[in-house]
């Protein structure tokens, strides 16, 4: 993943976790600790979350991923004021020198007994009531619907249509295209232009060398091999007739 795409990522995750917890909620955010120095990640962040705690990883740890984690609680209400200091800190977050001077490890952290409560989810569960039902009930309705109708449409097999005036001459490309649609093999016509059509694809190699002559006598031959493709077309007319076009 690019850092670009990296970066759009963390704060699509910030803005979906955000709407999806409650209010009053717990929120436990780990990005780069640059990153939190993103005027959009840190207003976010300070504008609605309150009881803020923000540490790294361990010393061992955070040499090699350099992360840092945010716990804060969402607040409530519609009106949500930006802490101007927890702002400003998150800011100052781009230099290194800042985290391991004004950052705490998740150690320390732990051993001085910080503590969020968690509020509890939903306690009353709405109840519903189901029952098996008899499938050829809905055979019918099913049948008549709109949405099996294009179902259907979209899923039966498609029928090569062929007509009007052809456009010629078909160059290399569109006679492959035909011979792999099925185009130019079966039957066609009708009367007295009705006629039967075969089409090939031959498929050869064509071996090429080159002679390079060195200033000291010697010489090297390169050899190429390259594909190449011919179409051969035949139809037999109603009388009997083999008519081969390519």
């Amino acid at each position: 993943m690019d850092d670009s795409s990296a970066k759009r990522k963390e704060w699509v995750e910030l803005e979906r976790n955000y709407r999806y917890l409650k209010e009053n909620g717990i929120l436990i955010y780990i990005i780069p600790s640059y990153r939190f120095a993103d005027q959009k990640i840190s207003r976010f962040l300070a504008t609605n979350f309150n009881e803020v705690g923000i540490m790294r990883f361990s010393k061992e740890d955070y040499e090699d991923y350099k992360q840092c984690i945010f716990i804060g609680r969402k607040k409530a209400g519609k009106y949500k004021g930006i802490n101007e200091k927890l702002y400003d800190f998150l800011l100052r977050m781009d230099s290194e020198e800042f985290i391991l001077k004004n950052v705490n490890t998740i150690d320390q952290i732990v051993t001085r007994e910080f503590k969020w409560n968690v509020p509890s989810g939903y306690k009353n569960l709405s109840t519903f009531y189901t029952k098996l039902a008899n499938k050829d009930d809905f055979v019918e309705s099913i049948r008549e619907s709109k949405g099996f109708e294009a179902f259907m449409n979209r899923t039966k097999p498609r029928q090569l249509s062929i007509g009007g005036e052809p456009i010629l001459p078909l160059n290399q490309g569109q006679l492959s295209l035909l011979l792999a649609s099925g185009a130019i093999n079966g039957e066609l016509g009708e009367g007295e232009n009705y006629h039967l059509v075969q089409g090939l694809e031959s498929v050869s190699k064509i071996v090429d060398e080159e002679v390079k002559h060195h200033d000291n006598g010697s010489k090297t031959v390169i050899t190429k091999t390259r594909t190449k493709r011919d179409v051969s077309v035949k139809i037999i007319t109603p009388n009997g007739m083999i008519k081969k076009l390519v």
